[in-house]
C-alpha cells in the first residue's frame, strides 16, 4: 500500500483544488446562503381547508348536480363566513340565486325548502279548508289529516256520506295570516306532502269540501 501523502503535499493538493474550482464553489455557497435566508424569512404556509366552489356559472333554475360544484383548498383568510365543506351533500338542493364560476358556496347561497326537515322528496301543498275556525287552531309543526266531502264549498249543496281521507299525518308548514287567505272562503294552510299526495289534494279541492282533523 502506498504511503500517505506528507502533510505539506496534502495541503498543496487542497489549495490546487480550491484554486481550480473557486468560482463554482463561490456560486454554490452564495446560493446556499440565499436559500437559507429565504427559508428563514418566509412565513409558514397559512392554514387552509377544502371547500365547495362553483365549477361553472350557475343559476337557481335547476337542482344542483355532481358536475356543478368542485372541491378546492383555500386559505382560511380567503374563505367567507359559512363556506360549505367539500364533503357537504348538496345533491338535489337549489340555489337562492346565481353563482359565478369559482365562487365559494356558502350556506346562504342554498335555498332551504320548508319541507326539508320532514324528509326528502316532499313538496309544499296548499290546502283551502272550508272551516276557517279549524285552521285558526293550527300552528306550523302540527300534523293533520285532510278529508274531502262531496259537494264542494257550496253551502246549498247537501253532503252525503262520510268524508274521504285524502292524505294522513301531514305536517303543517305554514298558516297564512287572515289578509293573505284571499276571498275564496274558508282558510288556507300549507302542508308537506309527496308529489302524488299533492296531486290528490289539488284534485279533491276542485270538487270537494276539504276539512282537517288535528292529530296529537
Amino acid at each position: 500500500m502506498a504511503d500517505a501523502l506528507p502533510p505539506y503535499r496534502h495541503r498543496r493538493a487542497v489549495h490546487r483544488f480550491l484554486d481550480r474550482h473557486r468560482r463554482p464553489l463561490t456560486a454554490l455557497l452564495a446560493a446556499c446562503s440565499l436559500l437559507s435566508a429565504v427559508l428563514v424569512l418566509r412565513p409558514p404556509p397559512e392554514p387552509g381547508r377544502e371547500v365547495l366552489v362553483a365549477a361553472r356559472d350557475l343559476d337557481a333554475s335547476s337542482p344542483l348536480g355532481d358536475a356543478d360544484l368542485t372541491p378546492r383548498r383555500l386559505p382560511e383568510s380567503a374563505l367567507p363566513e359559512g363556506a360549505m365543506a367539500a364533503d357537504t351533500d348538496t345533491a338535489g338542493r337549489r340555489l337562492s340565486g346565481p353563482v359565478r364560476e369559482g365562487e365559494v358556496l356558502t350556506d346562504a347561497r342554498l335555498a332551504d325548502p320548508p319541507t326539508r326537515p320532514y324528509g326528502p322528496g316532499l313538496v309544499a301543498a296548499p290546502v283551502r279548508v272550508a272551516d276557517a275556525g279549524t285552521v285558526s287552531l293550527l300552528t306550523p309543526g302540527d300534523r293533520v289529516d285532510v278529508l274531502a266531502a262531496s259537494g264542494g264549498d257550496d253551502p246549498t249543496v247537501a253532503h252525503s256520506g262520510p268524508a274521504v281521507e285524502v292524505v294522513s299525518d301531514r305536517p303543517v308548514l305554514a298558516v297564512p295570516d287572515e289578509d293573505s287567505r284571499g276571498g275564496e272562503g274558508g282558510a288556507l294552510l300549507v302542508v308537506a306532502a309527496d308529489p302524488e299526495e299533492a296531486r290528490a289534494l289539488a284534485g279533491s279541492a276542485a270538487g270537494s269540501r276539504l276539512s282537517v282533523s288535528i292529530r296529537n
